[in-house]
Formats: structure tokens, C-alpha cells, sequence
């Protein structure tokens, strides 16, 4: 009861770190101009010049002032950018994206499966070997 029980935590552990890590995202290498990023329409993450990293769901335009759209405690706030202020604006990769958080997860229920049956296999009684009818 003991190892069932033990086994049942292990596997929800490693279950709930991957579904943890799945949020994860990857951005391209390269900068683009907060133009671009306007026309990207997609999740944006700006290096400010004191190197403090801003992520936004998008960036947007709106009477020649830039706003990047952020969640905050349930509610899309915007916030105005100022473009002296931005060091580097970089655009989500949704292929790198999607591959990083399929190999997480993949990878993780493979190492559940190893742990798993490495308690199976500690658990398994030797004693029977001689009543096995090969």
C-alpha cells in the first residue's frame, strides 16, 4: 500500500511539472522594430535599456503612442512604451515554441514511465521464481 502510494505522488509530481512547464515561450534571436512588432500580432517581449524584460500579449498603436497589452490580475492593461526607453523588441516563435513544449512534455512522461517502473520493479517479489512454469 505503501509503494502504491508513493508511486501515485511521484507520478502526479512529475505530471504537474510538466503541465507547469508547458507555458513556456521561446522568442526569435533577432530584434525587430517596434513597427514590426505592431504588425506581428502576437506575444512580444522588450529588453528596456536598464535591461528589465517587459512581456506583452501584443503591442499596439493608437494616436501615434505605443501600448503593450499585458495581463494583470485578470484584466488586459496597457501600458504606454516610450521608444527611446526600449533596448530590443523580440516576437514569439510559435514553431520553436510548439516543439519546446511537446519535447517537455514527452520527455516528461518519459521519465514518469522510467521512475514507475523502476518502483514496479523494486517491488517485485523474486521468491516465486521457482513455481514459474517457463
Amino acid at each position: 500500500m505503501r509503494n502504491t502510494n508513493l508511486k501515485n505522488k511521484t507520478v502526479s509530481f512529475l505530471l504537474v511539472i510538466a503541465l507547469i512547464m508547458q507555458s513556456c515561450s521561446v522568442y526569435k534571436k533577432t530584434p525587430v522594430t517596434i513597427d514590426e512588432a505592431v504588425t506581428a500580432d502576437r506575444k512580444i517581449l522588450v529588453v528596456k535599456t536598464d535591461n528589465t524584460k517587459l512581456k506583452f500579449i501584443r503591442i499596439e498603436q493608437i494616436d501615434g503612442i505605443y501600448y503593450g497589452r499585458k495581463k494583470i490580475k485578470g484584466k488586459i492593461e496597457k501600458i504606454p512604451l516610450t521608444v527611446s526607453d526600449i533596448k530590443t523588441i523580440r516576437v514569439l516563435d510559435k514553431t520553436a515554441t510548439t516543439i519546446g513544449n511537446v519535447a517537455i512534455v514527452v520527455g516528461s512522461l518519459g521519465i514518469v514511465l522510467l521512475v514507475v517502473a523502476g518502483i514496479e520493479l523494486s517491488n517485485w517479489d523474486t521468491t516465486d521464481w521457482g513455481t514459474l512454469n517457463l
